[in-house]
């Protein structure tokens, strides 16, 4: 049995977002289109002899992140501990890459890393029944923990983005830049502002939905689907922080493609025909007091 192990915590961006209903407890159902990213958080995991679980975070991003018992690192291995049994306990050293409160799922990835990365270090099986009461417990400390516990880069997701399917892109997706204008929006305030569309426009942007997913699944250029991508939740949040709308201007501007928020902001990206554009890019908008990052899809 091996005495540590590493597990990567990949960024997701939300290539599609829109608001379905809502449910009695508060929770919105959604239809989105997840895509994990190259941007990871790292962690590491090593054997301990006693039962605690300790957490120490090394921050390259200035999240202020804490080691408190609340974090969800440690909330996830001791929901981990509960469903599967587990009778050891864990050091557990995050390495912080994903800006916090950036719409890119940083903490739900790196919850989802706790888990695999604990069946990995004690040698437990996840199969069918044990992954299943993982997916449950995860929905509980987060909607999109789920996503992260699977292997696919790149799913759609409904409900309260809990039922995943897996989308299998032919040609893998472009090269993008993604702008964290270093700006806290806060989720709640977002659904609370936004005006739920209607039934005919949740029908015409399900079917763009389905549009987007049939192209990537074939390869198609992004010509052909950057029009499809959609997140309703802009709507809300660019009157309120001008900052997003701003770097979302200045990359269309830079000519990338498909430029839209990630989930309920405040990050942005936008497609690069190449590699090379996405420097130029990179090295043009490295002035702004942003973090920005060059990278790619996992799907």
């Amino acid at each position: 049995m091996p005495s540590s192990v590493l597990q990567p915590c990949p960024a997701k961006v939300n290539l599609f977002l829109e608001i379905t209903g809502k449910r009695r407890d508060g929770y919105h159902l959604i239809a989105t289109l997840f895509a994990k990213l190259a941007l990871c958080d790292d962690l590491a995991i090593d054997a301990t002899n006693d039962k605690k679980f300790t957490l120490e975070i090394l921050d390259e991003v200035g999240s202020e992140l804490i080691s408190s018992e609340d974090n969800l690192v440690l909330r996830a291995a001791h929901a981990f501990k509960r469903e599967i049994g587990l009778g050891m306990g864990a050091k557990f050293t995050l390495t912080k890459r994903i800006p916090m409160g950036a719409g890119l799922g940083g903490g739900s990835s790196d919850a989802a890393a706790v888990m695999i990365g604990l069946a990995r270090l004690y040698r437990i099986e996840l199969d069918r029944s044990r992954m299943s009461r993982l997916k449950k417990a995860a929905a509980r400390l987060g909607a999109d923990i789920p996503f992260f516990l699977l292997r696919d880069g790149i799913c759609d997701g409904r409900g309260i983005g809990e039922k995943l399917k897996p989308v299998t892109t032919e040609n893998g997706l472009p090269w993008m830049i993604l702008v964290f204008p270093g700006i806290s929006v806060s989720t709640p305030d977002v659904y609370g502002r936004l005006k739920r569309p209607d039934k005919k426009a949740r029908l015409t942007q399900l079917s763009h939905l389905d549009k987007l997913t049939r192209k990537l699944e074939k390869g198609r250029p992004i010509s052909e689907w950057e029009g499809l991508l959609f997140n309703r939740l802009e709507e809300a949040v660019l009157d309120l922080h001008p900052e997003v709308r701003q770097a979302k201007d200045i990359l269309k501007r830079l000519g990338l493609r498909g430029v839209i928020m990630s989930g309920s902001g405040a990050s942005v990206f936008g497609f690069a025909r190449s590699r090379e554009e996405g420097e130029r890019v990179l090295g043009l908008v490295k002035g702004y007091p942003w973090k920005v990052f060059l990278t790619s899809c996992l799907g």
